[in-house]
């Protein structure tokens, strides 16, 4: 049995939220390793990547299901697996880059 079709909606949403979190993340550690202050480092905008690449994934798979059976549901959800956890790595990565640099960092600068 696949995933139902609102089931692929929720993962493919929450995966694409796990990316703006990881890029929200990413750009604060690239302003810290550059020595940007932390109010100063600016931000990233997650328009229109939300919700246009969400919806784009969770339409192609169900064409796909309608033309090649329920492979298109299940090559999205597995493909939304894998960037999941690659997201979860960089949140992760980035994350302890921040609090190492805030440990190490001098005062002024």
């Amino acid at each position: 049995m696949t995933m139902p079709w609102w089931g692929l909606l929720i993962e493919v949403f929450v995966v694409w939220l796990l990316w703006g979190y990881a890029a929200v993340v990413g750009h604060a550690a690239s302003g810290a390793r550059r020595g940007v202050p932390e109010g100063r480092r600016g931000g990233v905008s997650l328009a229109p990547i939300i919700p246009a690449l969400p919806l784009t994934f969770w339409g192609t798979a169900l064409i796909a299901d309608l033309a090649i059976g329920p492979w298109g549901t299940i090559a999205v959800g597995w493909l939304h697996v894998a960037l999941g956890f690659a997201f979860v790595a960089s949140i992760v990565r980035d994350r302890r880059c921040l609090r190492s640099m805030g440990r190490h960092a001098t005062p002024g600068g």
